[in-house]
């Protein structure tokens, strides 16, 4: 339509003049509603191609998975793959063969292009990238400590901290980009919680009773309240804001659970069938919107939780479930790759008899990492998977 106006308001300035000198002519009249008619018709194909160069454009928007073809590493060592930058690019390690540490990379799969973000001085023991891919944290060790980097996504070291550790956790923030939750761990698996805010480039030191926590609002965390001196395979579900000591519980037995923006998604296990468990998905404001049940996998100390991701932006929940209760190691276990759709319950098998293997989907939802070190890439919309890197064995 806004074409069309275009093409009315150039026409009525064209002729303006002519019209209010000689309205009474009307052959300036007919001659003027042609050359309309004719002007209009004219700019409707340009409407039309323009809606078609777009469609073309958005089919050119992603890369093309079947000229996808895997990186034979050559001298070079790849490390691990870390997730994803965009819907066309991934971040990955490798240690080149000048080099005494593996640098950090981005590659572009659409252009084909692989760029040095960064360089650590020490070896990474970890890399996470933040939910909105605004920030990545590189973790390296030191001297009886864990030194956490954290990068802009081009690269530009932003904020650096550095922790007396044995082993570090970390939850980015889902409600405030640049602030995450840290707990640190001596070798006793003693414990000190902090605040990390990297715009303001502080750390502060909080009162939490369990290192492991999720952000349930920007000053707000969940937490399964495991009891110190128990050991159950269940727990019960609080949430807590940082800034007051009571606590609300939200709901008891709870094995695992994921807060994010949308949906929190827990898993419980079945009280009349021991040997399933229950997914359930509820809505910003709690209430249950769906769930499904599935055989788990059990080691007969503990549960195994199959890798699993979000896509919040198309309400899906990817993950793998056995055909049938498996008590044994869950690398040993095969399973199916299901997506379910939190909003309408909709449940889709993607690919069948594989193995639980860490998962990593891009933010498009199109294509997700697979694998130990996610060396792989799966077309979810055409059920395919292939190698991304030649590993050495």
């Amino acid at each position: 339509m806004w074409r069309i106006k275009a093409c009315y308001a150039a026409l009525s300035k064209q002729f303006q003049g002519k019209i209010m000198i000689n309205l009474k002519c009307s052959v300036c009249f007919v001659l003027l509603s042609i050359s309309t008619f004719l002007f209009l018709a004219a700019c409707e194909p340009a409407k039309n191609l323009h809606h078609r160069e777009n469609e073309n454009s958005n089919l050119q928007e992603h890369f093309s998975f079947n000229q996808l073809a895997a990186i034979d590493q050559g001298t070079d060592d790849i490390e691990a793959v870390y997730g994803w930058l965009d819907s066309n690019t991934i971040l990955y390690s490798k240690k080149a063969e000048m080099e005494e540490w593996p640098q950090l990379m981005a590659w572009n799969l659409k252009s084909n292009k692989h760029t040095i973000l960064y360089q650590p001085s020490a070896p990474i023991s970890s890399v996470s990238i933040s939910p909105s891919k605004s920030y990545i944290l590189v973790s390296t060790p030191l001297e009886e400590k864990i030194q956490s980097s954290i990068l802009r996504a081009n690269g530009e070291l932003v904020y650096s901290v550095a922790l007396p550790a044995y082993e570090i956790t970390y939850e980015w923030n889902i409600y405030k980009d640049g602030v995450l939750f840290f707990s640190n761990f001596s070798k006793d698996w003693s414990y000190n919680s902090y605040i990390v805010n990297v715009n303001e480039q502080t750390i502060d030191m909080i009162d939490q009773s369990q290192p492991f926590a999720q952000w349930d609002s920007e000053n707000g965390m969940m937490f399964l309240d495991w009891q110190k001196d128990q050991q159950t395979l269940t727990a019960p579900l609080v949430r807590k804001e940082l800034d007051r000591e009571e606590s609300e519980s939200i709901m008891l037995d709870v094995v695992h659970f994921k807060k994010m923006k949308q949906t929190l998604m827990t898993i419980q296990r079945q009280t009349e069938n021991l040997n399933r468990a229950t997914y359930t998905f509820f809505d910003e404001q709690n209430k249950p919107v769906t769930s499904f049940s599935v055989p788990y996998v059990n080691s007969y100390s503990d549960w195994k939780i199959p890798s699993y991701d979000f896509n919040e932006k198309k309400g899906d929940f990817l993950t793998f479930i056995p055909s049938k209760p498996t008590y044994s190691n869950q690398n040993e276990a095969v399973f199916n790759l299901i997506t379910l759709n939190w909003k309408t319950g909709k449940k889709e098998k993607i690919l069948e008899n594989i193995k639980s293997k860490s998962l990593s989907c891009s933010p498009d939802g199109n294509f997700c990492l697979y694998g130990y070190q996610l060396e792989n890439i799966i077309d979810i919309q055409h059920k395919k998977v292939k190698p991304l890197f030649k590993l050495k064995q």
